[in-house]
């Protein structure tokens, strides 16, 4: 009778083949990052053997019997191989933000980044091991047997290991330490680690309700008896580097022209996150970047819980992937039910809207901006766009560079328009309301610099692409009087160094919100404004 297996190996053999398989063909990102930090063959081989080290160690715990080694083992091969694509089709890192933001995200944002040839890498690096593995015989010796062999096999990997870290242990250490980003290259342990911190993140879901501020009061100095109208236009995706109000030689922000002089760009603003999953939550958190931790938000209070607090009407219209938790309390309309729209259907029918509030409201516009990597689709197709010719693949490393951010700056360029049309609105209802725009981008994008793309890099290693973000304020020159802000003061200190920890103290300050929470030197009107 003819054998269902095609292959014979004892169970330690299969662990040494199954970890150098894993380490040879899914690790190139991190042989990539090895050779950048020491371009010398015994380094990479080197870092290479403690890898392959750490592998067999971690799979001879795994492997404990002929059937759940082989579900385990094919499990992880096509993980792997989906991991291998995002890796190398878009040269990112895995930790736990980045898979954060894949669970966060939509279908159709989803599709954007799945493309044809994640199929090829299913197939080559997931269902062909897998049929090897099915059709492998693995041979398991007597407990003891098998357990001393074991033991064996590792001490001898860990000697060898050892001998080659030891003469150089004080610089191995701080190659670690200064090169995090190691870890989150290392297949599978990256998606394995990101996958454990964000179950413990979710453990957030069990603890009750946080709120802040509870000593919140509203001590009026406004001049008049308008209405309050707080606006802040949480963008997509947009990077400094391609705005135009920030020196770049494309005159990407034209369209905002017109409101020049009521408009405070901040050239040196900066994100707490390079993803929305983290960004936008840190956005509205009492905390700053280095104190937020990524979960709070599922049950913290924030600034609009805040402002709703004393009173303030919360409305967040979306036109992305919700509102990350951060509108839990207060209303959500999302009036996109397609696969995607533009902007524009965020201030459809806004200024009706706002007068039926009728009270002082909190207005949170989430855009999508310039969120790729399709980014031609982040405008309408009728639009005569003023850069071409753009990239229209889904990969963007298969586009000319030029192609690549001519797409992109199609973008930047329409979401100008859209801000301009929020202001006209806006504009429209300053007579009723003592009215604020804030824009801040939620974190910025890579196009391709040093052959990165897209964005969610782990934050410590992040390139200044996904860091650097515009943002500026909009306060017509009523608001402005009734609130007594100086314009050109805020002008001056414009190229000061800001980011993301502003937002939450600069809106208690400006809504005469007092609170221990509240920190003027964190507050970018403070010193502009006249109380009394």
């Amino acid at each position: 009778m003819k054998s269902k297996f095609n292959f014979t190996i004892k169970s330690w053999q299969f662990i040494l083949i199954y970890a150098l398989f894993t380490l040879v063909a899914y690790n190139w990102s991190l042989f990539d990052k090895l050779s950048t930090i020491n371009s010398s063959l015994l380094f990479c081989l080197g870092g290479g053997f403690i890898a392959f080290t750490l592998l067999t160690l971690a799979l001879s715990l795994l492997f404990c019997s002929p059937r759940s080694t082989k579900i385990i083992a094919i499990f992880l091969s096509i993980l792997n191989s989906i991991a291998l694509y995002f890796m190398s089709s878009y040269n990112i890192l895995i930790d736990k933000i980045m898979l954060l933001n894949v669970i966060r995200t939509d279908i159709y944002e989803a599709g954007e980044v799945l493309r044809l040839p994640i199929l090829w890498y299913i197939l080559c690096g997931g269902i062909l091991p897998a049929w090897l593995i099915i059709k492998t015989n693995i041979q398991f010796s007597p407990l003891m047997s098998e357990l001393k062999t074991r033991l064996k096999l590792n001490l001898i990997n860990i000697i060898i290991s050892t001998i080659i870290i030891f003469p150089q242990v004080q610089n191995n250490i701080r190659i670690l330490d200064e090169h995090k980003e190691l870890r989150y290259a290392f297949v599978p342990s990256n998606y394995i680690g990101a996958g454990i911190g964000i179950l413990k993140m979710y453990d957030e879901l069990t603890r009750p309700y946080t709120p802040i501020s509870t000593d919140a009061r509203v001590e009026k100095y406004w001049h008049n008896d308008k209405k309050n109208l707080f606006v802040l236009v949480v963008g997509e995706t947009a990077r400094a580097a391609n705005f135009s109000l920030g020196g770049y030689p494309r005159p990407t922000n034209a369209a905002l022209t017109p409101y020049l002089d009521q408009l405070v760009y901040y050239k040196d603003f900066y994100a707490c996150g390079t993803s929305t999953a983290v960004a936008v939550p840190c956005m509205f958190s009492k905390y700053s970047q280095a104190e937020f931790k990524e979960g709070s938000e599922l049950n913290t209070g924030n600034l609009l819980d805040v402002f709703a607090s004393v009173g303030y009407h919360g409305l967040w219209i979306d036109n992305n992937t919700s509102c990350q938790d951060n509108c839990n309390r207060i209303e959500l309309q999302s009036p996109c039910t397609g696969k995607f729209c533009q902007d524009d259907i965020l201030i459809q029918d806004l200024a009706p809207k706002l007068r039926s509030i009728n009270r002082n409201t909190f207005l949170v516009l989430h855009q999508k901006g310039s969120h790729g990597p399709d980014y031609y689709n982040r405008y309408p197709q009728n639009w005569e766009a003023p850069y071409s010719p753009i990239c229209r693949n889904k990969n963007p490393a298969n586009c000319s560079r030029q192609e690549l951010i001519n797409a992109y700056d199609n973008s930047i360029a329409y979401t100008s328009i859209f801000l301009k049309n929020t202001i006209d609105i806006l504009n429209q209802l300053s007579n009723e309301y003592n009215v604020i725009l804030f824009y801040a981008s939620d974190h910025g994008e890579s196009l391709g610099e040093n052959g990165i793309y897209l964005h969610a890099a782990p934050y410590d290693s992040a390139p200044l692409e996904q860091l650097h973000i515009p943002a500026f304020i909009w306060m017509p020159q009523s608001s402005a009087q009734a609130f007594g802000v100086d314009i050109n003061c805020l002008k001056r200190q414009a190229s000061s160094r800001h980011s993301h920890d502003n937002i939450f103290h600069s809106f208690l300050g400006l809504g005469g919100i007092q609170t221990q929470d509240y920190q003027k030197s964190l507050d970018i009107f403070a010193t502009c404004r006249r109380t009394k």
